[in-house]
């Protein structure tokens, strides 16, 4: 009788709390885009939105034609509702160092001195204001009602 009621209690105080209120998850809603720079999709960047007043951001990453979805807390979920701040950022992938002759080998010659052997950083196809929240100008909107289609174009 004593373990039947321990289940009964158990039940009743967990039965008004959904999973995300025991995560202490804010609600989110659907969020897509295309993201281009003068008309031109960017493929794999990286874009956040930041919800200052929830203290909550969502990422996502642009396909090769520019479109991208947001996360915030499992997979293209969306972003909590709100005003954000947006970021934008494209680090095109490191080209690959080219494979020196081994030390002793008579085609060996060492760098010289001062210089790197490293390839030089990529250059980002998107402008660097642009990955600054702070500075991109970039503003969504996310509302509770209706689709939630944020597309950017950039200029510059």
């Amino acid at each position: 009788m004593l373990l039947r009621v321990a289940v009964i209690g158990m039940m009743l105080l967990t039965a008004g709390c959904s999973r995300s209120e025991k995560l202490n998850r804010l609600p989110v809603f659907k969020v897509r885009g295309v993201v281009t720079l003068k008309g031109n999709p960017v493929a794999n960047a990286d874009i956040t939105f930041l919800n200052a007043e929830a203290n909550r951001g969502a990422f996502g990453k642009t396909d090769e034609e520019g479109a991208y979805q947001l996360t915030t807390y499992t997979a293209f979920d969306g972003a909590v509702p709100g005003k954000h701040s947006v970021s934008i950022v494209h680090t095109p992938p490191v080209a690959s160092t080219p494979a020196l002759p081994a030390t002793e080998d008579t085609a060996y010659q060492p760098p010289g001195v001062g210089e790197s052997t490293l390839p030089p950083a990529p250059k980002s196809n998107v402008p660097a204001k642009y990955a600054d929240a702070a500075t991109s100008g970039l503003i969504a909107v996310v509302n509770e009602d209706n689709e939630n289609v944020v597309d950017f174009a950039l200029t510059e």
